[in-house]
């Protein structure tokens, strides 16, 4: 019954997504061809899962993706650039990024960061690809004990934070 409500669940998420290039499915997603179709695209819109009082994201920010693994960070007036890799860890696709410098402006949520503190260490987080070529921003899946009594991985909605999304002409 669970995966029944999993795949439905799942198959919501994607009927209710807009129709993406048919260029925005990395063909091979190991951590060589993600980073080629990250950089390929260029240009991604973010947008929170958390919704305002309006239904509108929390936070949009657009990503830019270098194929040099630099990249630039647009949110609300702040621009942080970063660098950027992509790796493979039991079977999941992290995207690690460090940011380098940031100009203090206003983000998309109206916070501010000193210039001073940066560079910052490197963070990173799962992004798992959908077929329409949206990925979802992710904490690792949880591992739990399956109806067999083997352990599985399961990602829970909560789990994941965000989109990103192909802008057109990245």
């Amino acid at each position: 019954m669970r995966s029944g409500l999993t795949l439905l669940a799942a198959a919501g998420v994607l009927v209710g997504t807009a129709a993406a290039p048919a260029f925005a499915q990395p063909a091979e997603l190991a951590p060589e061809g993600m980073a080629a179709h990250l950089a390929e695209v260029g240009s991604w819109r973010f947008a929170t899962r958390e919704r305002d009082s309006k239904g509108q994201p929390v936070c949009s920010e657009v990503w830019r993706f270098n194929a040099d693994g630099t990249a630039l960070v647009e949110s609300g007036a702040e621009r942080v650039t970063k660098s950027w890799r992509t790796a493979e860890d039991d079977g999941e696709r992290w995207l690690y990024t460090t940011s380098l410098a940031t100009n203090g402006a206003p983000d998309c949520t109206g916070g501010t960061s000193d210039p001073a503190r940066y560079p910052r260490a490197e963070s990173g987080f799962v992004l798992m690809f959908f077929n329409s070529g949206i990925a979802l921003t992710c904490a690792p899946p949880e591992v739990v004990q399956g109806p067999d009594g083997k352990p599985v991985k399961f990602v829970s909605d909560e789990s994941c934070w965000g989109t990103l999304a192909p802008l057109p002409n990245g």
